[in-house]
């Protein structure tokens, strides 16, 4: 009898919640992506890869075609993150006709 495989993943919670905007805080080069102070995205999802040792989290980009890449390395704080980016507040629809 053998048992399933068990994925060994860095013991990381994503900081991002899936369909929030985020706001780039400050500009800076990533591995695959560089960002620009003020761009708004919104967050898609995230995917671990144990050959590299990192996780990369994945943004839409309005007018972009191709998803936005912020990767870290598993040794590195998850909390640089706040330095990075800010959450955005939900944006409430106005225009309601009741």
């Amino acid at each position: 009898m053998s048992t399933p495989p068990v994925e060994i993943r860095p013991c990381r919670e994503c900081p991002f919640t899936r369909g929030r905007q985020y706001r780039v805080r400050q500009s800076f080069a990533a591995l695959r992506d560089s960002f620009t102070v003020g761009e708004v995205m919104t967050f898609d999802s995230d995917a671990w890869s144990r050959y590299d040792g990192i996780t990369g989290y994945f943004f839409r980009h309005s007018g972009r075609e191709t998803l936005r890449v912020w990767d870290i390395d598993d040794d590195a704080d998850i909390q640089i993150w706040r330095e990075l980016f800010e959450e955005l507040p939900d944006t409430v629809a106005h225009n309601d006709v009741s």
